[in-house]
């Protein structure tokens, strides 16, 4: 039984439903480049749906590492918040810290070293959402500044260019780089929603998250600024990827209701409304990944 306990402390600390959207968004990426038929072989030969596979599961492992890496940056204030102080390190479950920080740096160069393998620019996009989301956002502006989550975003949206890299063997193209962009662009409403919720949190932290120094209203207005670009981004991802119908269909009902629930935040301000928007961004990601992937053709 202890030995369950430790082991379910050391998948807890790699945050799996984070990993899990995160890595999805890769895998859909990557499903987008076979479907429109620019999968190709690697310089190992390797067919393009083994590069998507292999890709995947190093991003898993990537992810993992760099929330472990996270967390053990991040396990004097998670030791204060309310939200988050039962997590492996400050409830002491993993002990001492550092073992969190070596068994993350383990994983990190276990998900980049296949990368590099498979495709050069696909580990150098994985490398440099390591170190966005471990260097920029954790260890250098969460503590310092209220746009934390803005320079801390670009991260999310690597997985999606790590996963086409890896299946086209190209750094650029235009449909990854959108759905990058709209990761970036979903980021705030689902952070600075759940900021909101748990402002008190982070005041008590010393985490100067954009509801906790900006207040409610402004908070309100930045999130609701964001998601009404949101069907401009996506209908330009359809236009773009030559998406079928239902992609218009399915996506600008996501951005409907996305707007409508930021627009009641703004609107009729309390932290259940603001939890309420948080509860559905991350079914809004998931489901336009998902509709993505099987609208191209």
């Amino acid at each position: 039984m202890n030995s369950l306990r430790v082991l379910w402390a050391y998948m807890e600390v790699c945050k799996p439903r984070v990993m899990a959207l995160l890595v999805f968004s890769g895998l859909a990426s990557g499903l987008t480049a076979l479907r429109i038929g620019l999968g190709a072989s690697n310089s190992l030969g390797l067919d393009s749906s083994l590069s998507l596979i292999l890709s995947t599961l190093a991003l898993i492992l990537l992810v993992s590492g760099a929330n472990a890496i996270t967390c053990y940056i991040d396990r004097d204030i998670d030791a204060v918040m309310e939200r988050t102080r039962r997590r492996p390190i400050p409830s002491g479950r993993i002990d001492p810290p550092v073992k969190a920080l070596y068994y993350g740096v383990v994983l990190s160069i276990l998900g980049l070293v296949p990368l590099l393998i498979l495709s050069f620019y696909a580990f150098l996009w994985a490398l440099f959402g390591l170190f966005d989301s471990a260097v920029v956002y954790n260890l250098l502006t969460k503590r310092r500044t209220i746009w934390n989550i803005v320079l801390g975003s670009p991260a999310g949206g690597t997985p999606s260019m790590v996963c086409w890299s890896a299946v086209t063997g190209q750094p650029f193209h235009p449909i990854p780089l959108l759905l990058a962009a709209l990761i970036v662009l979903w980021t705030p409403s689902h952070i600075w929603s759940l900021a909101i919720r748990y402002s008190d949190d982070y005041r008590r932290a010393g985490v100067p998250m954009l509801p906790s120094k900006l207040g409610f209203t402004s908070a309100a207005r930045c999130i609701a600024s964001t998601t009404i670009l949101l069907p401009v981004l996506s209908t330009i991802l359809g236009v773009v990827g030559h998406f079928r119908i239902g992609f218009y269909i399915v996506v600008h009902s996501l951005n409907l209701v996305m707007i409508l629930l930021s627009l009641n935040l703004l609107l009729r301000p309390s932290h259940e409304n603001a939890y309420r928007l948080f509860k559905f961004t991350s079914p809004y990601l998931a489901v336009m990944l998902t509709v993505t992937a099987l609208s191209a053709h």
